[in-house]
């Protein structure tokens, strides 16, 4: 083992190397230009916009991010985060009930009347903010625009219709990311032409997994497949904070969960059938806001088992992963009920790996992907197979030598094979590539 650590310590090294004269390549390529990124929210809820905002700032460019306020709890937040990163952040709609701006509302409200009476597809139908947006963008007028989200795939085109350079972040995709019937079709129809339109015409794509980027080249029948940025995090060193609520000093194995919103979909119902099969000391801590859930939730477990489930409430995600050392095994219970949960791998696994958590994780192709970079860190179980996922926490619970061997081969693989630094200058290259000449 000594070996193996030592030989990633000289590998990282040599990756920092390389990407020390990548960034200063990348100095000269971004410094007086202005990249802008659109998102469809908040900035503190978009990890993959920030780490992407991060990397252009320390590059030399100015970078200005655009989306829409909806949770007065998160207004401080993002404004703190563009403070930090050193980077211009405003919402171009302010969806709020209070403080908010009432024409946003209005407008808002209306083209979803407008969309249900008629089925017409307009911007706003794809997401909200949408004109606001590309009215933004137009002001600005970005050296290079990176839009994420379905709002961004329509006021992308726009833009390199008129001559804008435009690159696209499928950090999903967008439209198979519901199952049939949850989102009309004339909507999924009218996602896939912009998708193609992109795939086939940006000036560049990225996404979260090799088996996405060569999926969406296949479905647009385009030779140029998107790069591959996974959506990792730096490594983390800040003093673990004590976030478990079971009893001081209780020798029990802290499976963890964590999400933005705890609700149906989202694996916790294979979760609860594979509590009911477990042996031996354990508690469960799931985070994230239970919003209507509550009464769902107190279903979901049997009464002999809620004393050892404990819901935390969501953190920043600078937090967070402070929060999540203090667990022992992270659930990445993804269920691939759409194509995309099928091929992308979520910040949930990558949050895991850097925090230095044995990971127990459905066999997407997405997180096969991840986990066959780190086969040690962790164990696929299939999908919404309760005796499965059981079997494999099971496993940690009587075993608490392969759980110390699972987190330290994690806290490696976050440090290491999975470390955002390895991929950042594959980024910054790629967003280079994509600039007009200057003129």
């Amino acid at each position: 083992m000594r070996v193996a650590l030592l030989g990633d310590r000289a590998a990282g090294a040599s990756r920092r190397g390389v990407g020390r004269r990548a960034m200063t390549l990348a100095s000269d390529v971004f410094l007086g230009r202005t990249v802008l990124i659109i998102i469809v929210g908040h900035l503190s809820s978009a990890p993959r916009a920030q780490k992407e905002a991060a990397a252009l700032r320390k590059a030399g460019a100015r970078v200005v991010v655009r989306g829409n306020w909806f949770e007065p709890r998160l207004v401080g937040e993002d404004l703190a985060i563009a403070r930090q990163l050193d980077i211009e952040f405003a919402p171009a709609t302010d969806l709020r009930r209070v403080g908010g701006h009432p024409g946003d509302r209005i407008r808002h409200r209306m083209s979803k009347l407008v969309h249900a009476l008629t089925g017409s597809v307009l911007p706003r139908t794809l997401g909200p903010g949408a004109p606001e947006l590309l009215r933004d963008a137009r002001r600005i007028r970005a050296d290079l625009t990176l839009v994420h989200s379905e709002p961004g795939l329509w006021l992308g085109r726009r833009l390199a219709q008129e001559g804008h350079a435009v690159g696209v972040d499928f950090e999903d995709w967008f439209s198979r990311d519901q199952c049939p019937g949850d989102r009309p079709e004339p909507v999924r129809t009218t996602l896939r032409e912009l998708e193609h339109f992109h795939l086939q015409h940006a000036r560049c794509c990225v996404t979260t997994t090799h088996v996405m980027a060569e999926a969406l080249a296949a479905d647009a029948g385009t030779p140029r497949i998107p790069v591959a940025i996974p959506n990792s995090f730096p490594a983390d060193s800040a003093p673990t904070i004590a976030d478990r609520r079971d009893a001081a000093g209780e020798p029990a194995v802290s499976f963890y969960w964590f999400s933005q919103t705890i609700g149906p979909a989202r694996g916790l119902e294979a979760l609860a059938a594979a509590l009911a099969l477990l042996r031996g000391e354990w508690v469960l801590h799931l985070r994230g806001a239970l919003g209507t859930h509550a009464q769902w939730l107190e279903g979901l477990f049997t009464p002999d088992l809620r004393s050892r489930i404990h819901v935390l409430p969501p953190v920043s995600n600078a937090e967070l992963p402070a929060r999540t050392r203090a667990h022992d095994v992270g659930l990445a219970l993804e269920i691939p009920f759409c194509t995309n949960k099928q091929l992308t791998a979520s910040n949930k696994i990558h949050e895991y790996l850097r925090a230095g958590l044995a990971v127990v994780a459905t066999a997407t192709r997405g997180q096969e992907e991840v986990l066959r970079a780190c086969p040690h860190a962790g164990q696929l179980v299939t999908p919404g197979d309760a005796a499965s996922l059981a079997a494999a926490m099971q496993a940690y619970i009587d075993d608490p030598q392969a759980l110390a061997f699972a987190k330290g081969s994690a806290r490696v693989a976050g440090a290491t094979v999975w470390n955002w630094e390895r991929y950042e200058p594959v980024l910054l290259s790629t967003l280079a590539a994509a600039l007009p000449e200057r003129k």
